[in-house]
């Protein structure tokens, strides 16, 4: 039994709780007409999309249309021990931002967004932490320099 009470309540919690697959899925199928946002969530797991199918629906969530996640966070390494954190668009924005601050190029721009955010960085001039969810919703510009992360050892 699912906690929703129909699809729609499932999509609404999909956007609110950032949750794209989810999100780009019903408005997929609801394109589609496979759908109906009155539908109860159980019939989400009857539909079988066919290989074309599931092809348009990778290419729509890739482009994100719903615009969940416009911004994005990206690591780039500094040095074996340390890792500069970016908020922006695109990777291009993130090198970019980092050869301006740190005056080099570099080759490799790591998209980390599932796996970071969530996790909190500690501020000690503020003295205290945000996560990069927070970081994201309170940045005014993009793309940003979070700050250089020092892991121990």
């Amino acid at each position: 039994m699912s906690l929703h009470a129909n699809i729609k309540a499932l999509y609404e919690d999909a956007i609110l709780y950032d949750e794209p697959y989810t999100a780009h899925l019903i408005y997929y199928l609801q394109k589609k007409e496979k759908i109906n946002l009155q539908d109860p969530v159980s019939k989400l797991d009857e539909i079988i999309l066919t290989d074309e199918e599931e092809l348009e629906f990778k290419n729509l969530r890739i482009k994100d249309v719903l615009n969940m996640r416009p911004v994005k966070i990206y690591a780039i390494q500094c040095s074996e021990r340390s890792y500069a954190f970016y908020l922006a668009e695109n990777a291009l924005d993130a090198r970019e931002l980092h050869y301006r601050i740190y005056g080099r190029w570099v080759n490799k721009v790591y998209s980390c967004y599932n796996q970071m955010i969530d996790d909190s960085l500690y501020f000690p001039e503020m003295k205290q932490y945000k996560s990069f969810r927070e970081l994201i919703k309170g940045a005014r510009e993009f793309p940003c320099f979070v700050g250089e992360v020092y892991r121990k050892g």
